[in-house]
């Protein structure tokens, strides 16, 4: 049982250096002012900050927002809160629908820039431990059961149009067609899809097979020299087809397909990055990821309303 005095300590943070009350709405500049008090040298701090990926630090920027909203509407001094007041944000995150995992990021986010001490991080008082397993337990997570679809029905379509031929169907399908293949002969995250580029030494095309690197600029999910370095290769299928059926599965070759992307997308290309918008307002600009995923979803929706199929 977590000791009453404990839970009630204040949590430490640094005040603005003005004086004025409580913290700053920026939480960078909260975790700096903490690097700087705990007699980090200054060329150390930048190196410290620029740990988190841009992704989680967005996501630790929103929680400490929030934060600070609340503790405004209790009247709080969010430089000297409680453990005890800190689970009431956490409850009252809770009681709004957030789930265990959510709550478990705020923890993480919050203890960026509130602290009891460094040998006492948030996530390991007795009292937030117990709160966030008992979530756990009384809304254990949601097990999603997605629709399957046919990967033999979305090849078959891609054989055929709007999807062939390559060479004369409009941008959007061509872009559908060549992320799609490029997704399933290279089972790859859809980040690192959308940071391939197609710089002479980051695209080569051999004979039998394309080789793809990631962008040296992008940092994947785990950050290591081994996943850095990975070569996507792509081996071609079918390359001299003579019987019908070798001439239909040579529309599924990624080497041509890619082929067929890069040299017609040459003409209005602003960027190396492999896949390009073919959106009127941003023809030629990079893509984001999510925009890849949605190419994705859409080449399976287009494959099964071709065929007249309800789409999964």
């Amino acid at each position: 049982m977590a000791n009453p005095r404990q839970s009630n300590r204040a949590i430490s943070g640094r005040p603005r250096p003005s004086g004025t009350p409580g913290l700053s709405s920026d939480r960078l500049e909260v975790e700096q002012q903490r690097l700087i008090t705990a007699n980090v040298s200054p060329a150390a701090i930048p190196i410290i900050l620029a740990a988190r990926r841009p992704s989680t630090a967005h996501i630790y920027d929103s929680t400490w927002k929030s934060f600070l909203r609340w503790a405004t509407k209790h009247h709080l001094d969010p430089s000297s809160i409680s453990v005890v007041q800190l689970v009431d944000f956490l409850q009252e995150g809770f009681a709004s629908g957030l789930s265990p995992n959510t709550l478990r990021r705020q923890v993480a986010a919050l203890s960026s820039v509130l602290s009891f001490g460094p040998e006492v991080p948030l996530s390991k008082e007795p009292l937030i431990r117990a709160f966030l397993q008992g979530a756990t337990n009384l809304r254990p997570p949601v097990i999603h059961r997605f629709p399957t679809w046919d990967l033999n029905k979305v090849l078959t379509s891609l054989t055929k149009p709007p999807f062939e031929p390559l060479q004369e169907v409009n941008f959007k399908f061509l872009s559908f067609k060549v992320s799609f293949l490029v997704a399933i002969t290279s089972a790859r995250r859809i980040s690192e899809l959308a940071s391939l580029s197609v710089r002479s030494d980051l695209c080569i095309f051999h004979t039998d097979r394309v080789v793809l690197r990631l962008d040296p600029a992008f940092i994947p999910k785990v950050n290591s020299t081994f996943h850095r370095s990975q070569e996507l290769i792509l081996p071609n299928f079918c390359p001299h087809p003579r019987h019908r059926l070798e001439k239909v599965w040579h529309t599924l070759d990624v080497r041509r397909a890619l082929k067929v992307y890069l040299s017609r997308t040459s003409s209005f290309r602003r960027t190396e990055a492999l896949f390009i918008s073919f959106q009127p307002s941003t023809m030629g600009a990079r893509v984001s990821s999510s925009t890849v995923g949605r190419w994705l979803r859409a080449t399976i929706a287009t494959a099964y309303e071709s065929q007249s199929l309800p789409v999964p």
